[in-house]
């Protein structure tokens, strides 16, 4: 059986802008279903810091607030 080539899509990113999407995507995923209070504060509080590492990797504002707005816009606050 032949291995399955990427989508078009997909293939345009790298394996560290996969990565750094999935941690932000399971922290917006635990912020709204995590198992604990605990897990769901330690997501809201990585969603609310500088997102610098992330920010580079994903071409973002190195301010940190790309995500934030966008988190806002989506109606996925993070800050009350």
């Amino acid at each position: 059986m032949a291995k399955d080539r990427k989508t078009a899509y997909r293939a345009q990113f790298d394996g560290h802008r996969r990565l750094a999407a999935a941690v932000i995507l399971q922290a917006i995923r635990d912020l709204a279903a995590a198992p604990s209070d605990q897990d769901r504060e330690t997501a809201a509080e990585f969603l609310e810091s500088d997102m610098w590492p992330f920010s580079d990797v994903l071409d973002l504002p190195l301010d940190g607030n790309a995500l934030r707005a966008y988190l806002r816009s989506e109606d996925l606050q993070v800050m009350a």
